[in-house]
């Protein structure tokens, strides 16, 4: 098996853990899955010899499994300047913005009180991951960022129509 295969079937792994992510009503369960995919997703870029994206990722699994437990500001602070400080470590040229870009609005957006905007600023930060996944050739994690684009946007119907429903808008 190549090492381009074996970093494909890892991206698949994590895309299915995506997928199923935002369906939960609990913001722990959405976050723990989060930081299990991401985990995954940090090993297919080092794979891919993409550093910043592979690091990014590592500290993304972290964060997540963090958000779990506090939202404290400090902690969120703290997050974004090592992702500022790794990306700057293993630059690779303005490549490496997207991945930075993407890590910053997800860092934010773990640490939102509310589901409808930690979807919502995940939504923004998955976009930039999109164009990242393209740029380093990776057609599964590219198609894993639309879909878990996609799934985010159900969800966010689903949760805003079961509300509207039950008279809570």
């Amino acid at each position: 098996m190549t090492t381009f295969l074996f970093s494909q079937i890892l991206a698949s792994v994590s895309f299915a853990l995506d997928i199923t992510a935002f369906h939960f009503h609990r913001r722990a369960k959405t976050l723990t899955v989060l930081a299990c995919s991401t985990g995954l997703l940090a090993w297919h870029f080092y794979l891919l010899q993409q550093p910043v994206a592979a690091v990014l990722m590592a500290i993304a699994a972290c964060r997540f499994a963090i958000a779990v437990v506090t939202l404290r500001l400090w902690v969120m602070w703290g997050f974004m300047v090592v992702s500022m400080a790794c990306s700057a470590y293993f630059w690779q040229g303005t490549a490496s913005l997207l991945p930075l870009m993407g890590s910053l609005l997800m860092t934010f957006a773990a640490f939102q009180g509310q589901s409808s905007r930690l979807r919502g600023y995940t939504l923004c930060g998955s976009v930039c991951w999109l164009l990242n996944n393209i740029m380093a050739g990776s057609p599964v994690a590219a198609i894993m960022e639309l879909a878990f684009s996609g799934s985010i946007l159900l969800a966010a119907w689903r949760h805003y129509s079961a509300t509207r429903r039950s008279g809570w808008v």
